[in-house]
């Protein structure tokens, strides 16, 4: 078997993606450790296309018997695809904490970029949702006292440790300044997190920038363990630092977190992991 040459780090693919990226819809499936160890999960590429394949975990080393078929990067958890022939079918192993998951690729025409999610077991996302209820009590509300005077408080916390966020974004590709990043946010913690899409604002050069945003699952609550993915796509962004900002809530102590991140456009695909 050909091990496939890939670096932990950003590097300039010589192909990049298609407007489709912007436009198509991403196709999320979901597949688990505990089946792939056994049966290959099959993954699918289109040629102009990028398929995205997300793990619960580092990706330590990944292998194909027909490596000139495709080109593979990997960051962290994170594992892009892009096809260099118009067809074909190999093999992908791939290394997960551990555990040797396999996986067949086929190579075929689509209309958009493909991500799968790699889970480590069922149990894991089917695990009883917990529903927040507020608090309801009769008695009369206290009345306000002055605030003794003491330290100005403390900004909300950036990028917390509960909170894992990867990126991915794609450069502009054309004169429109179009600009897609895939995301990913996993609460760690054992608390629910609210991450309400009118709290991101994403800004160039101080000047706000409009974007449309999906999420797979819809929601925005994220429970303990789960994870919640999506895709922004920006418009009339111009080459240079992009910033993104986003507010989230911890239910329950009403604690605030920002999450932060930069990415540049320029020629690249830039994937960045917490």
């Amino acid at each position: 078997m050909k091990a496939i040459n890939y670096r932990k780090r950003l590097i300039f693919l010589s192909m990049v993606l298609a407007v489709g990226l912007a436009l198509g819809q991403s196709v999320l499936k979901t597949y688990y450790a505990d089946d792939l160890v056994r049966v290959p999960g099959v993954i699918e590429v289109s040629p102009g296309f990028t398929t995205v394949m997300d793990f619960w975990d580092t990706v330590s080393t990944l292998a194909s018997a027909k490596g000139e078929l495709l080109r593979v990067e990997s960051a962290g958890p994170r594992i892009l695809i892009s096809a260099t022939q118009k067809a074909g079918q190999t093999d992908l192993v791939v290394e997960v904490a551990g555990r040797t998951l396999l996986f067949t690729l086929k190579i075929g025409p689509g209309v958009g970029p493909r991500r799968y999610v790699i889970e480590l077991s069922r149990a894991r996302t089917q695990a009883p949702t917990p529903t927040y209820v507020p608090p309801v009590s009769s008695a009369p509300a206290p009345t306000p006292q002055p605030q003794a005077s003491g330290p100005a408080p403390q900004a909300a916390p950036v990028n917390p440790e509960l909170v894992r966020f990867t990126t991915t974004a794609q450069v502009p590709s054309d004169g429109k300044g179009t600009v897609t990043i895939f995301f990913t946010l996993e609460n760690r913690g054992n608390r629910t997190i609210a991450a309400d899409p009118g709290r991101l604002a994403i800004t160039q050069g101080g000047n706000r920038l409009s974007y449309s945003l999906k999420r797979e699952p819809l929601k925005t609550l994220i429970n303990p363990g789960e994870a919640l993915s999506g895709l922004i796509t920006l418009e009339g962004a111009r080459p240079g630092e992009i910033n993104l900002e986003w507010g989230l809530v911890e239910i329950g102590s009403g604690r605030q977190f920002a999450l932060k991140r930069s990415v540049m456009a320029g020629t690249r695909i830039e994937l960045e992991g917490r």
